[in-house]
């Protein structure tokens, strides 16, 4: 059972206790699609290196950064597919029959392109909004932000994901905000402190530092957990709104 009623503090605390009964499948999945991840990141850095590197400029870097993340959200796109799809389908039905891990990747895998054409959609949008000002970028993608949760649970391919995402979070948009306020310094504070050897050269190998990308991206599972759990509240929110709205708009018909 969920609760409806939206509270960070409960969708940590709930996402944990799912994120360790799942644990082992969970670390499965993210170990099949982060491993060849950061393959691929380390056979386009033997290029890059040679040419975009080559004269140490912080531009080049901010560019070959920016192919790294490119990679890490293309390829990492199937395992939080997968794992959104596994979680939110536990959460709205515990008696239904659990996803294998092979189940879980081809989830991921059909969803791939319907998310990755949703959040081209979405990013021309949120980019639209803030060369007006920063500040409507933002507002603009808190209300996008759950077009993966969307693309998941969404069986209509005529419904717009972008039109579902700010539907859902256009009453709670201040909460949500938070949410992902506390998301981001939790990831960021788990990033730094893991990356800290390699940012100050205490330790210089590619392949540790695979290595650390890979537990970074394991651990942050949990929070794609507690993104779901976020979620399937919301959404509970919004059908009972619904339901409440259509019980006061017949009682007023019958009243008539």
């Amino acid at each position: 059972m969920i609760e409806s009623k939206l509270s960070v503090s409960y969708a940590m605390k709930s996402g944990f206790g799912l994120w360790k009964k799942h644990f082992l499948k969970i670390m499965i999945v993210g170990l099949i699609v982060y491993i060849p991840t950061q393959i691929c990141i380390g056979l386009i850095s033997i290029p890059l290196n040679n040419t975009l590197l080559a004269d140490d400029d912080s531009s080049s870097i901010r560019l070959v950064n920016n192919i790294y993340e490119l990679i890490r959200y293309l390829i990492g796109a199937v395992a939080l597919l997968g794992i959104l799809n596994f979680v939110i389908i536990k959460l709205e039905d515990e008696d239904k029959e659990e996803l294998t891990v092979k189940e879980i990747l081809i989830s991921g895998f059909n969803k791939w392109s319907t998310f990755i054409g949703a959040g081209i959609i979405a990013g021309f949008k949120i980019l639209g909004y803030t060369l007006l000002l920063i500040i409507p970028g933002i507002y603009k993608s808190i209300r996008l932000s759950f077009i993966d949760c969307i693309v998941v649970t969404n069986s209509n391919k005529f419904k717009d994901e972008c039109d579902e995402s700010e539907e859902l979070v256009k009453n709670h948009w201040w909460e949500v905000f938070g949410f992902y306020t506390l998301l981001f310094v939790l990831q960021f504070t788990l990033e730094i402190a893991l990356t800290i050897p390699f940012l100050y050269g205490i330790i210089d190998s590619e392949i540790i530092l695979a290595f650390v990308a890979v537990f970074i991206s394991l651990i942050e599972t949990y929070f794609i957990v507690v993104r779901a759990h976020y979620f399937v509240r919301l959404r509970q929110l919004k059908n009972e709104s619904a339901a409440i709205e259509q019980t006061v708009e017949n009682a007023g018909l019958s009243n008539h």
